[in-house]
């Protein structure tokens, strides 16, 4: 063997190795949930002193949202298990009062949103309506808030998704109808490009 050459995966390796990960599977989810749940955690305890307005010159860390962003991205295999508790935390995070916090929390719902709509599923996407509803619905969930900020983020998500993959969401146009409607009666007049 040479130094510095990296060894090429043999056949049995591979083959050992997918046979190994059914039984690593569980207990790596089960870890991958409680450091979430971790990570979560961080997210509300820095959001505890804005809302008793304790450390008022403090400012919150953006490690939680960056490390959610990325265990997600790292695990989109998983992410019918993963995505749910991932999402609740985030849609925590976009109603802080900080711009800062919240502008994080947002960018990074857009972008797992964006991501999981772009992958390979083995039911296509564009036939499975569940994974459609389940991945729009933070989108739609968004609505709730009254930060235009979050809604102008929200509405460019939205026709970013309807330009580059508005053929593969067929059951999501409900989703996509109630976010205009939702951000049209809470501005009045907010312009769609």
């Amino acid at each position: 063997m040479v130094v510095g050459r990296p060894l090429a995966p043999t056949p049995e390796i591979s083959a050992a190795a997918v046979a190994f990960e059914p039984a690593i599977g569980r207990p790596l989810v089960k870890r991958t949930m409680q450091f979430i749940d971790s990570t979560g955690k961080l997210v509300d305890k820095d959001k505890l002193p804005r809302e008793f307005d304790l450390f008022t010159n403090r400012e919150p860390s953006l490690f939680a949202v960056a490390k959610l962003l990325a265990t997600h991205l790292v695990n989109l295999n998983r992410v019918e298990v993963l995505w749910r508790p991932v999402t609740n935390h985030l849609l925590e995070v976009i109603i802080h009062p900080l711009n800062r916090l919240r502008g994080w929390g947002i960018d990074v719902i857009t972008t797992l949103v964006r991501s999981v709509i772009q992958c390979d599923y083995s039911t296509p996407l564009k036939e499975n309506q569940r994974l459609q509803t389940l991945f729009i619905s933070p989108l739609n969930e968004l609505s709730s808030t009254s930060f235009a900020d979050v809604q102008q983020k929200q509405v460019d998500c939205v026709l970013h998704l309807l330009h580059s993959s508005g053929d593969i969401i067929s059951f999501g146009w409900p989703l996509f109808h109630n976010i205009v409607g939702a951000i049209n009666n809470s501005q009045g007049k907010l312009s769609l490009k």
